[in-house]
């Protein structure tokens, strides 16, 4: 007899990759996002469906993908805690190539020495090469 097979329908995804190039790719409804983009180095990004945050291990079915649905990336921001060298706190949002000192307006980066969570850091490095998390305190003596 006959023999009737069903193969998924693929759907063409326009992607916006982190570099800013824009890349086309086929999805099945099955596949998970960080499956169909290597490369991508997801801790560090969030990814956004037509502006929408999703989750990268969210299957194209799942996320409604579209012919014609734009992917996205960003920088993950970190929410960090500052002791101001007056005291006072504040709480500031660094993606992961901010430097300390430009994240951090007003400061004399010169008379301070800025400590992350007690550990002494340079001002000039960022917040990935710093390893800063959500709930990092920096300060100033």
């Amino acid at each position: 007899g006959d023999v009737l097979s069903f193969d998924l329908k693929t759907r063409k995804i326009t992607i916006t990759m982190p570099d800013g190039t824009k890349k086309t790719i086929e999805m099945k409804p099955d596949d998970k996002l960080e499956d169909a983009i290597p490369g991508i180095e997801w801790a560090r990004y969030s990814v956004k469906k037509n502006g929408k945050e999703v989750n990268p291990g969210d299957t194209a079915e799942f996320l409604n993908m579209e012919p014609g649905d734009v992917l996205s990336f960003d920088l993950k921001t970190r929410k960090i805690t500052i002791t101001m060298p007056d005291g006072t706190k504040k709480t500031i949002e660094m993606k992961p190539d901010d430097k300390l000192e430009d994240a951090i307006p007003g400061i004399e980066w010169a008379r301070y020495s800025v400590k992350k969570n007690g550990k002494e850091v340079n001002p000039g490095d960022t917040a990935e090469f710093l390893n800063m998390e959500p709930g990092d305190v920096l300060s100033f003596d």
